[in-house]
């Protein structure tokens, strides 16, 4: 619901606007933004590249600082996750430097073999298993890597190629592995996508959708 045109949990203070959310997007920006010089975000919140954009051209500056309705998280007390590169991708390594930096956990996935479709098995397996929270593959066939990983058990892949694609899967699937499409990201949204997941401190399935595959399972395989 809104109030005065707010979002319940968006505050505004003068030429000061405070957003609590885990994603802003540019539609966010149109809709909320009205004569505000400053926006302040917590540390974890995700700024999408159109959303950018927007907040430079309308010369607003952003700060990120501990909001009231935020719960602080210790980057370290979270769960870690992995990646995989279906080749040397420099931006990748390069994204996981950055995050890595930051103080977050990446770990890394079994490097590729052939067939492609006996790697992304044993992807999915070593998410399945637990050996980590989920893992983002980087991939030129992100729908192969989807298609075989979720014939695994308790398997949620999805595939994306932007990080309002990501956002919005963390939000409606909870995906345990997350396929992107590979070339064609730039650094800022590979390392956007891998900041999204790792702060990620819960990524269940929402109890809708899980009754639903929960019902499909007997049938996936047929």
């Amino acid at each position: 619901m809104e109030t005065n045109g707010q979002p319940r949990n968006t505050a505004a203070d003068g030429y000061v606007l405070r957003w609590p959310g885990r994603v802003l997007a540019a539609t966010d920006v149109r809709h909320h933004l009205n004569g505000h010089r400053e926006l302040i975000l917590s540390p974890s919140t995700i700024l999408t590249p159109l959303a950018v954009e927007e907040l430079r051209a309308r010369g607003v500056r952003i700060t990120r600082k501990p909001v009231e309705t935020d719960t602080p998280v210790s980057p370290t007390s979270l769960p870690t996750w992995a990646f995989a590169q279906d080749r040397p991708h420099g931006l990748v390594s390069s994204a996981v430097q950055a995050v890595r930096r930051d103080g977050l956990s990446l770990k890394e996935l079994p490097a590729p073999f052939d067939p492609p479709c006996h790697w992304a098995k044993a992807i999915a397996e070593c998410v399945a298993r637990g050996e980590c929270q989920g893992g983002v593959v980087f991939a030129e066939d992100p729908g192969l890597i989807c298609c075989v990983a979720n014939k695994v058990a308790g398997m949620r892949a999805m595939a994306v190629v932007s990080v309002a694609q990501a956002a919005r899967a963390a939000l409606s699937l909870g995906p345990n592995l997350v396929a992107v499409e590979m070339p064609g990201r730039t650094f800022f949204e590979v390392r956007q996508i891998l900041r999204l997941l790792c702060l990620s401190v819960r990524n269940t399935c929402p109890d809708g959708v899980a009754c639903t595959l929960q019902e499909l399972d007997g049938h996936a395989h047929r």
